[in-house]
């Protein structure tokens, strides 16, 4: 190899390991000083609001926006949007060349868990302390991986027996599966853990009759039967049974 050549050589190779060295000083400054080079200038947060404000959302994504347009991690962001109570759902993007924007949909409430916990209508369980009074709305017990699926029967059952004037109060699913609900004049209803929906079509269409047969209020009404059901009367008489 010729001299010319050799001194070639050794200078292209130079300039390559100071244009790596740049790279990395670079890098790391970017990495370091992202947000500054590019930061966001707007975070865009839309409802419809009821329970939280675009204030709250902004706050949140905060330390997350920080790290500015380039370096920014949106799913860090949907996370700390999603880390408020009545959050339900969020969704994030970023626009060039400042703008985050936040879409949140807030939670819809079914009913309560206890004093200060709240069951939205997927039967999600969340926190709801300083939220203001929580005891007019229907109480919600069951085993918390169990909840969606009392939330839907609790959903069914009261468009049922909301045409006829009455409203659930209590829904309770217990570990085993056992439904029981009870209604606001105090009429509670055992479907046990088999065949619920046919067992509560079958008690809610003879409604109307049994109601003819003895107008007498009911306090219970037992489900758990192959043919018919239990009936226990608020006047403690004994109970009577009403066949298919």
């Amino acid at each position: 190899m010729s001299a010319q050549r050799r001194n070639w050589v050794t200078s292209a190779s130079a300039l390559l390991a100071v244009a790596a060295v740049l790279v990395l000083v670079a890098g790391a400054y970017m990495a370091r000083n992202g947000g500054t080079l590019l930061p966001f200038r707007w975070v865009d947060a839309s409802g419809p609001f009821e329970r939280v404000s675009a204030e709250q959302i902004r706050a949140a994504v905060a330390p997350e926006a920080a790290r500015g347009f380039f370096f920014v991690d949106l799913a860090a962001v949907r996370a700390s949007a999603l880390s408020l109570p009545w959050v339900a759902e969020a969704e994030v993007r970023k626009i060039w060349p400042d703008t985050l924007e936040v879409r949140v949909r807030e939670r819809r409430v079914l009913g309560r868990q206890g004093a200060d916990r709240l069951v939205d209508v997927s039967g999600n369980v969340f926190n709801a302390r300083g939220v203001g009074e929580t005891r007019g709305l229907p109480l919600l017990d069951a085993p918390i991986e169990q909840m969606p699926q009392l939330a839907e029967y609790y959903r069914l059952a009261s468009s049922d027996v909301e045409r006829i004037g009455r409203q659930i109060t209590v829904a309770r699913l217990s570990a085993r599966g056992a439904l029981e609900l009870q209604l606001d004049d105090g009429l509670r209803v055992h479907l046990g853990s088999l065949d619920q929906d046919a067992r509560w079509k079958r008690f809610i269409n003879s409604l109307p009759r049994l109601a003819a047969l003895d107008p007498r209020p009911i306090a219970q009404i037992d489900l758990r039967y192959t043919h018919g059901y239990a009936v226990r009367y608020a006047d403690a008489q004994p109970a009577a049974s009403l066949p298919n």
